[in-house]
């Protein structure tokens, strides 16, 4: 376990903002920082950050927290992973203390298999024995760099059967950790464990983070079937939410406002090799909205370049309406016949690729290519009017997406009005975004949000306001915990509050109280409104359960208690 109070440092030495901004695409806004949310579809910026609360909450699905819950969420770390990650950022020495948490190790140790792969397949390829493919096959024929090799990790599977599974055991790793992890194999018959790659080029994928997460393995054998095995889904891989070398380019696409999209792990590393460094690929799956909208947090545009043939053609087709949906406008660079990005990057380098880029098509132009669109049967141009029409309804911007129609119009010869018509809905309007807000009494989600912006005086709060009188059993547990804080440290700190609660559900009620603005220099009278409503409310409620009594003391005919009662009413003043 960490201490408490390298945890508190930690989080005091990060600062939010710059530590999502290597994320996503922060916008300020007033005291704030706006973005598209990393965890669920949208189009309209709800993902809020707060530079002096240190805390983000989305008020589309509800998601909030600090630095280390971030991380938790969108990396798949434990809480003591991301403490470790930002320790290592901020220079600070942790040390751990006695304890245990079995999800927590189970993560560390198939982390730890997957770092321990990564070294184990790099070191393989400069053995001797193995010599002949890094010359022959990664410098001769797919003429990668050593620079290359050694940024993307570049590494192989041997011949052996059990080579990783013995270093990785004499390392203290369980065999079933490393079948968890995704890098070895257990047989059903003989129950005995096995390398799952073998004689493969081994092309490893990082998270956003930096951390080895996934393999992708190119055979080296002739007359092998599967041409490249990929990882599976693991607890810290999943392939629809990843892209090959976004580790890498993430700060050359901010930088360019644009992004390369290619499928293959080659596409990208040629790319790289020859100067482009915005370059990106889908992780051995169709691409995804996911990845759509992951691209969409760095970048505006996407140059979507794959290969010449029906099956590139194709790829880019399908990866159209994510990449609309997710916010980014959209070109389609045509490779010359019989090419692909790696072959023109190794060919012509940058300056062809740069070249290409500048006839770079609108996907209207490009999908239309070739068609002669005043000759196509109807049933032919229906078929078109109904895909732009799919394809531009996801744009959420009106005027991009009028710009868009108006080009498809042009080019299909036909009025807009056809559009709308497909669509079965008007396109002049972008969808309403998703809101999760949860409804409270406006008072008591005030009165609580201004105790968590510090407000002076807060002690004779607690002995006026307690937890049973309000509502919201939610609201009430909030209070009830910023009373204990105060008890304990003498103070309110959301930063410290946060850091001493598990539940994402509580967490996420936090973030959006405390995500509610106030002027600084009325909280204090702002506070004192709100308790005297509370205050009135809490009257209003005792005296109607006096009256009620006192309904059912007349009712007894018992004259001494009701009198007990009309007096004890007549000393609250409503």
């Amino acid at each position: 376990m960490i201490p408490q109070e390298t945890i508190e440092q930690i989080r005091q030495t990060t600062d939010i903002v710059q530590l999502i901004g290597e994320y996503l695409r922060l916008k300020k806004r007033g005291r704030n920082h706006l973005a598209v949310c990393p965890f669920h579809t949208e189009k309209t910026p709800s993902f809020s950050v707060s530079e002096d609360k240190q805390i983000y909450h989305c008020f589309g699905c509800g998601k909030g927290g600090n630095v280390y819950t971030f991380l938790m969420e969108h990396e798949r770390m434990s809480f003591v992973e991301a403490v470790r990650h930002l320790a290592r950022k901020a220079g600070i020495t942790i040390r751990e203390e006695a304890g245990s948490d079995q999800r927590r190790e189970s993560l560390e140790r198939i982390a730890y298999a997957n770092h321990l792969a990564v070294d184990y397949f790099h070191d393989l390829l400069f053995q001797s024995k193995y010599r002949s493919v890094l010359q022959d096959y990664l410098i001769q024929k797919r003429k990668i760099t050593d620079e290359s090799i050694k940024c993307f990790k570049l590494g192989l599977a041997g011949q052996s059967w059990d080579g990783f599974v013995s270093l990785a055991n004499s390392k203290g790793l369980d065999s079933d950790d490393l079948v968890t992890a995704g890098l070895v194999l257990k047989s059903e018959s003989k129950g005995n464990y096995f390398d799952r790659f073998r004689e493969r080029l081994m092309i490893p994928i990082f998270s956003l983070s930096q951390k080895p997460i996934a393999f992708g393995g190119r055979t080296l054998k002739k007359g092998e079937p599967a041409k490249y095995i990929n990882s599976p889904e693991t607890p810290l891989y999943s392939k629809s939410m990843v892209l090959y070398g976004l580790n890498v380019a993430r700060d050359w696409i901010r930088k360019e406002n644009e992004v390369y999209v290619v499928e293959g792990y080659f596409d990208v590393i040629s790319l790289w090799q020859a100067g482009i460094r915005n370059v990106v690929a889908s992780s051995g799956t169709a691409f995804t909205s996911h990845q759509a909208r992951v691209l969409a947090r760095f970048a505006e545009k996407a140059y979507l370049f794959f290969d010449a043939d029906s099956a590139g053609r194709n790829a880019a087709i399908k990866s159209v309406d994510h990449l609309y949906d997710a916010g980014l406008d959209v070109m389609v660079i045509d490779a010359p016949t019989g090419e692909d990005p790696d072959t023109v990057a190794q060919s012509k380098g940058k300056d062809g690729v740069l070249e290409l880029r500048e006839k770079a098509l609108d996907f209207i132009e490009f999908r239309v290519q070739g068609i002669d669109t005043r000759a196509t049967s109807i049933i032919g141009k229906e078929k078109l009017v109904k895909e732009f029409s799919t394809v531009g309804n996801k744009i959420a911007d009106p005027t991009r997406r009028s710009l868009f129609f108006e080009r498809a119009e042009e080019l299909l010869n036909v009025k807009q009005e056809l559009f709308r018509i497909a669509s079965g809905q008007s396109t002049s309007s972008a969808p309403p975004p998703n809101s999760k807000s949860r409804k409270f009494d406006p008072i008591e989600f005030g009165f609580v949000s201004l105790l968590l912006n510090g407000p002076g005086g807060i002690d004779r709060i607690f002995e006026k306001i307690s937890p049973e009188d309000l509502d919201s059993k939610q609201l009430a547990r909030l209070y009830s915990a910023i009373i204990t804080q105060y008890r304990d440290t003498g103070a309110v700190d959301i930063k410290h509050l946060l850091d001493s609660i598990t539940d994402r559900e509580f967490i996420s009620l936090i973030t959006e109280v405390a995500s509610k603005e106030w002027q600084p220099n009325t909280i204090d009278s702002e506070l004192v409104a709100m308790v005297s409503k509370l205050t009135e409310k809490k009257i209003r409620k005792i005296v109607a359960r006096l009256k009620s009594e006192l309904y059912e003391a007349e009712k007894a005919g018992n004259d001494k208690r009701a009198n007990e009662i009309l007096n004890e009413i007549s000393g609250y003043k409503i």
